[in-house]
């Protein structure tokens, strides 16, 4: 039976998608990023998928704003121009922006009377406590990987809402400044894992 027209132009749309973005996983930056390159009355423009041909706008980010986290995702739209997937406050379930809009935020150090970075699990109890994921989308989740940060592969994953989650008591902490632990579970290769310390919490 012959396809009809229809089909055979639904067929042709999906496939020139396909074709106009690729999408790749690559390595999430453990800094947070700011809008830039938009105009003060303007605002950039949070879509649903790579390219704006076809996308359509699920939040937008004024100038300026800050604290934008890159999932780690990104995508080649059909003009060649290279996209993030951000996950932010004003656009908790993620979306996607050209990454020629942002710029990595310079770290800014603690105050010398602020608890250092990662002591929630220095305490030599740490590993007694339950905790619990904070910080990650509903629609989103917690890689664990083979090894503290980014560099290393997945080898498992917590949902968003995770509780009761252990930890070995093993932290490390990398150049950046992000604190990464060791956590347990069952469902991982060899029974541990390795996550970003600022995704967890103590219940």
């Amino acid at each position: 039976m012959p396809r009809s027209p229809v089909r055979t132009v639904v067929g042709l749309l999906v496939m020139a998608a396909v074709l106009l973005t690729t999408l790749t996983v690559a390595q999430a930056s453990e800094v947070t990023y700011r809008v830039v390159n938009v105009a003060s009355n303007d605002v950039l423009n949070v879509r649903d998928r790579v390219g704006v041909p076809g996308s359509r706008i699920v939040g937008v980010l004024p100038p300026g704003t800050g604290g934008i986290v890159w999932t780690g995702q990104q995508g080649r739209a059909g003009d060649g121009a290279l996209w993030y997937r951000i996950i932010h406050p004003r656009v908790p379930a993620g979306g996607w922006v050209n990454a020629r809009f942002l710029s990595e935020e310079a770290s800014v150090s603690p105050p010398a009377s602020a608890e250092p970075p990662g002591s929630l699990f220095k305490d030599h109890t740490a590993q007694d406590h339950d905790y619990r994921v904070v910080g990650v989308a509903s629609n989103d989740v917690l890689n664990i990987r083979s090894g503290p940060g980014v560099s290393h592969g997945i080898v498992g994953m917590f949902p968003p809402n995770a509780r009761h989650v252990r930890i070995t008591g093993r932290i490390r902490s990398l150049p950046s400044g992000a604190v990464w632990v060791e956590v347990r579970s069952a469902t991982l290769p060899d029974g541990v894992g390795w996550v970003n310390g600022r995704f967890l919490d103590r219940m």
